[in-house]
């Protein structure tokens, strides 16, 4: 099996008004290395694109699907964790904390009839399952500072893949709470004055962490030291071809 979500007794719960939940060892260790080991390399991952010290490149499913350089391993993982499948166990934890965001259930949400691959025709709700890297940083980085996430995206998983000898220290996730009523400014970013920090969850091998978005799922990144280390990633997400919610609202005057 290849999902995410399958090690369900060690999962950590964080389930108040940001719902997020952490898994060690989330996939059994013998998968695990078999993907590690055919992780794409990182010149496909940046592809044509400019080379930026410190900066995040992506390759998306409907590429990978198609490519022949990807192994059968990782493709099925991928066309899992695009499936109507991984959302049925994405809702039977999450459920309960949609409808107390969202007061809507799950008939309203997707079906089998309405979802599809993102960049693979309109659907309803589009799936995603990224290969992500961040490339090395000749000196310490800055922090990535509060913000959320596009508000078309309902959820959010990273599932960390920490290079065995990468020694670096930061890059790590870091949640918060809003002290009071949310407030941003520019694009959902958010004050750090204006938030708590409910927990920073380091950045390590097997580890995943899932979230659903909302106007309360506030995050950012710690400052990443100097290395010579890729900091990789897989990055799987659902969005809907519509905004859940206007962080404009909430716009500092």
């Amino acid at each position: 099996m290849f999902s995410v979500l399958q090690n369900k007794q060690r999962i950590k719960f964080r389930f108040d008004k940001f719902p997020y939940l952490i898994i060690d060892d989330a996939l059994p260790a013998d998968l695990y290395e078999k993907l590690n080991s055919t992780f794409p390399k990182y010149k496909k991952i940046i592809g044509q694109n400019e080379y930026k010290e410190n900066f995040a490149y992506r390759y998306n499913a409907f590429n990978a699907l198609r490519d022949d350089e990807i192994s059968s391993d990782w493709k099925e993982f991928i066309k899992y964790h695009t499936s109507y499948e991984f959302l049925e166990e994405f809702y039977d934890i999450f459920g309960e904390s949609i409808k107390k965001i969202y007061k809507v259930e799950k008939e309203r949400l997707f079906n089998k009839n309405n979802i599809g691959v993102r960049f693979e025709g309109k659907n309803h709700f589009n799936l995603d399952c990224q290969f992500v890297v961040n490339t090395p940083t000749s000196g310490d980085t800055k922090v990535i500072e509060p913000h959320l996430d596009n508000p078309v995206e309902f959820y959010a998983a990273l599932l960390y893949m920490k290079e065995e000898n990468d020694n670096s220290e930061g890059g790590n996730l870091i949640t918060y709470d809003f002290k009071d009523k949310p407030s941003f400014y520019g694009k959902s970013r958010v004050r750090e004055e204006k938030v708590n920090l409910i927990e920073e969850i380091e950045y390590k091998q097997n580890r995943l962490v899932m979230f659903l978005n909302s106007p309360y799922s506030i995050h950012g990144v710690s400052r990443r030291s100097k290395t010579e280390f890729y900091r990789k990633y897989i990055n799987i997400i659902g969005e809907f071809n519509f905004e859940l919610f206007n962080y404009r609202n909430f716009l500092e005057k």
